[in-house]
């Protein structure tokens, strides 16, 4: 830091000197005192509204442009999570909640072609998903959320998910499903409150899976129509694949 600082010093004095000499130089040759000085006020006088095209307008479009470039890079990453990894969870997941099919009929009747993606999301939060640890399928989660836990772990250490941090947050709450799994003997023998705590584990997850896959969906039918038509094809919520 304080070496950078130095160096910033530095171009400055040099920049400065080097501004002076020319001044000084345009004297010397055409020996025009007041005009050297009036130019140099003129000079001075645009200085505030080059600072103002650089700063808030030069500067804001780069930002924006910079902006672009990581949201389509997170979206990257997203769409390969859903495609090779989040598609097969949610199916998997929703075996859990006894009420799925009231999720299924609230997202197929938006046939994911509504521009109202918002109040869908705000539909999600608001149900009230019945979701129970079934100790029969247990075995079954564990195995497949198992075979993806390292795909997941690479993806977490991606960069550009900083700046997503729902998605973030989705991955941590499937992460914490799969180490309560992981953490028990069998599931046969859970007591209720072991059942009861697996449950709200899988519901958390279960909700922001939903969530940021209705985003994802969002994303691709606004940028990609192509991609979203076959998005739509391997809808997790539907009955029967198309």
């Amino acid at each position: 830091m304080v070496k950078q600082h130095k160096e910033n010093l530095i171009i400055i004095i040099l920049l400065t000197i080097l501004s002076a000499a020319t001044y000084y130089v345009q004297y010397l040759i055409f020996h025009q005192k007041e005009n050297t000085f009036f130019y140099m006020l003129q000079d001075l006088a645009f200085v505030p509204i080059q600072v103002v095209m650089v700063t808030l307008i030069i500067n804001r479009f780069l930002n924006e442009m910079e902006n672009r470039k990581k949201i389509k890079k997170i979206n990257v990453i997203i769409s390969t999570f859903f495609v090779e990894i989040g598609v097969p969870i949610i199916t998997v997941i929703s075996k859990f909640n006894r009420n799925n099919n009231e999720i299924s009929e609230i997202i197929k009747t938006k046939e994911m072609n509504s521009k109202k993606y918002d109040k869908l999301i705000r539909e999600i939060k608001e149900f009230k998903f019945d979701v129970y640890a079934d100790p029969g399928k247990l075995d079954e989660l564990c195995s497949i959320l198992k075979n993806y836990k390292e795909p997941m772990l690479n993806l977490l250490a991606n960069p550009n998910l900083l700046e997503h941090d729902s998605f973030t947050d989705m991955l941590w709450a499937v992460f914490h499903v799969i180490d309560e799994l992981q953490a028990r003997g069998a599931f046969d023998k859970q007591n209720k409150d072991d059942i009861e705590h697996l449950s709200n584990d899988i519901l958390r997850a279960y909700t922001a899976l939903i969530i940021e896959w209705i985003s994802y969906m969002n994303y691709l039918q606004n940028e990609y129509p192509f991609l979203f038509t076959l998005a739509l094809k391997k809808n997790p919520f539907l009955a029967k694949q198309s």
